[in-house]
């Protein structure tokens, strides 16, 4: 797809821990050059300053539009526990 080609981008991308580290700033990266206005996107609020301070770096602002918890069913062998709440914000990044 061709850069701002879309008004907004809704995105729920891989929360980049463990085995996929940095791969939800490479999809909000990804959402911020295919939207013309904003980007709504969730992740862990653990990452809150880092993704603050790259979208910063990247030219736009960011907003904390909701935080919220999810309840992360088990899902690999690494996971000790059948489900857990991950704190998670609905973060917007205005282009």
């Amino acid at each position: 797809m061709k850069d701002n080609c879309v008004d907004t981008v809704i995105s729920n991308p891989p929360f980049g821990t463990k085995m996929n580290e940095g791969i939800d700033a490479q999809f909000l990266r990804s959402a911020t050059r295919l939207a013309r206005k904003a980007v709504y996107s969730f992740h862990k609020t653990s990452t809150r300053p880092f993704l603050s301070k790259l979208v910063a770096e990247w030219g736009f602002k960011l907003e904390v539009v909701a935080e919220m918890k999810f309840d992360i069913p088990q899902s690999y062998k690494f996971h000790k526990q059948a489900t857990k709440d991950v704190e998670v914000d609905l973060l917007r990044v205005v282009i």
